[in-house]
């Protein structure tokens, strides 16, 4: 994040000196220079259009920020939460790498992967008997995210180019978007036998009101 904002703030700077620079002409051409008074309101105005291109430049943050991530309880379980904090010591390295990136749209990428990320790990905590079923998410999926984003950066740090540089940028982009609904569907996986304990007791409590004679028709059907 600091790598991002010194980024901006850098071509905030540049955008600023130029608009200063093109201030100064367009006012000796408007108001020819011929007293020592013009030249200071000439450079009152470079200072006043440079700070302005400056703000617009750099950018005014007026959304909300995002609720920060609530710690997740422990379970009283030795190995469910060693497995979700170290989770979250890999989702911790993820974030640090994604700040190092001036990539938007991995950025965008990581930050949603982030969110459901830990709502994997809030649902294991929650429920500690779901843990042996992220073993691969936390084994293989997570790990090997990290190491992408980790080639990632050390190709910009590096300034890698080339055809090859670019074709591999090219395919992390992709894999993210592929590990991203990977991850959400791990989060759907874990809600399945939920779902379907609900979708049981419903049909329970139907069968059970059409014998009392409470209801003609199905639940199921009044919603469809």
């Amino acid at each position: 994040m600091q790598q991002k904002k010194k980024q901006a703030r850098s071509k905030a700077y540049t955008a600023a000196f130029i608009a200063a620079g093109i201030a100064v002409v367009l006012f000796s051409l408007i108001f020819k220079l011929y007293r020592w008074q013009h030249y200071i309101i000439a450079t009152g105005v470079a200072i006043l259009v440079g700070r302005i291109i400056f703000i617009m430049a750099q950018g005014v943050d007026t959304g909300k920020k995002a609720p920060a991530q609530q710690p997740i309880p422990k379970t009283g379980d030795a190995a469910v939460d060693s497995l979700v904090q170290k989770g979250q010591e890999m989702l911790l390295q993820i974030r640090e790498e994604n700040d190092l990136i001036p990539d938007p749209e991995l950025s965008r990428q990581m930050e949603q992967l982030d969110d459901v990320a830990n709502r994997i790990f809030r649902t294991v905590a929650e429920q500690p008997q779901k843990a042996p079923q992220i073993r691969r998410f936390m084994d293989y999926y997570l790990p090997t995210t990290l190491k992408m984003l980790q080639g990632f950066r050390k190709m910009d740090e590096r300034k890698v180019e080339g055809e090859n540089a670019e074709s591999t940028r090219w395919q992390i982009r992709q894999a993210m978007d592929v590990v991203l609904k990977a991850f959400n569907k791990q989060l759907d996986t874990l809600y399945q036998d939920d779902l379907l304990d609900i979708s049981t007791d419903i049909d329970v409590l139907e069968t059970m009101l059409r014998q009392d004679g409470l209801i003609d028709s199905g639940i199921k059907n009044k919603t469809n």
